[in-house]
């Protein structure tokens, strides 16, 4: 059970750092969309959110997981995966800049601390895992 634990430990902490890099592309791009382009502060996190997906996808694929799934099953689950945590991102957000009188950085740190949750789950339990692996888990 502990080595279980410390394997988990130590996935979900590369997950974090490789989040870090998709999070940082996300923020980069809607902060610039927001100041810049005088976006919608959803709409622009949205932006943001695919921009972090095509970073986070490699190093997810190979790095924190180290998936042995086909690329093509591992794209179809992200991208489903990928939906959901979209559409949780948007929800939330809204949810907080219509609630919360904060700067919308504020609400969209706390939406990130949410959806995080859901994509790691996500992630370790469907969308990296190789079916033998599914397989294993089910008996």
């Amino acid at each position: 059970m502990i080595a279980f634990l410390r394997r988990e430990a130590a996935k979900l902490a590369s997950y974090v750092a490789s989040g870090l890099a998709a999070t940082g592309s996300h923020y980069a791009v809607m902060v610039a969309l927001v100041q810049w382009a005088g976006w919608w502060e959803v709409a622009a996190s949205s932006a943001g959110f695919l921009a972090g997906a095509a970073v986070k996808y490699p190093l997810n694929y190979w790095v924190v997981f180290r998936s042995s799934a086909r690329h093509g099953d591992a794209l179809v689950r992200f991208a489903i995966g990928l939906a959901a945590g979209f559409a949780l991102n948007g929800i939330i957000l809204a949810a907080l800049l219509a609630t919360l009188d904060a700067h919308y950085l504020v609400s969209q740190v706390l939406t990130t601390g949410a959806v995080t949750l859901v994509n790691y789950l996500l992630a370790r339990n469907w969308i990296f895992r190789a079916p033998a692996a599914r397989d294993e888990i089910a008996r």
